[in-house]
């Protein structure tokens, strides 16, 4: 709504605006989610960072989606985007459970993570020196 608007909000029948009945009802689940939302202020402050949390990764999910069609790491930067959102939101959870399940992430032995851990820093490495070298 326009505040410069002269029309007053609508209003339901117990006289409560939608947006005031949304916010207390925002509010009063934020603070039944957990034991640190003991205040509004709290509660508040912690709808604002879930809704940053869920903004980002889904930045981050839509950027991976134009990388796939784009040069870019697109599935990496889904996953991570994915990553975000499942912190907040239980359909996103269960879809980075199932794609980690098909890339076998969790399976790969011992020794396949570590080459490829050192195989990242050395690349990183001789990137940086001859960046300095040049």
């Amino acid at each position: 709504m326009d505040p410069s608007d002269p029309r007053p909000a609508p209003r339901t029948a117990s006289g409560a605006t939608a947006r005031s009945r949304l916010t207390e009802a925002a509010y009063a689940a934020e603070r039944s989610t957990g034991d640190r939302e003991k205040t509004v202020a709290s509660a508040r402050r912690n709808i604002i960072v879930r809704v940053a949390i869920i903004v980002a990764g889904a930045l981050v999910t839509v950027a991976g989606l134009g990388m796939l069609l784009l040069p870019g790491p697109g599935i990496v930067v889904v996953l991570v985007g994915l990553g975000i959102l499942a912190q907040e939101l239980p359909w996103a959870e269960r879809m980075l459970t199932f794609a980690k399940r098909k890339a076998r992430v969790d399976r790969q032995p011992a020794w396949v993570r570590v080459t490829f851990i050192v195989a990242t820093v050395a690349a990183v490495a001789a990137s940086g020196i001859y960046a300095v070298n040049r």
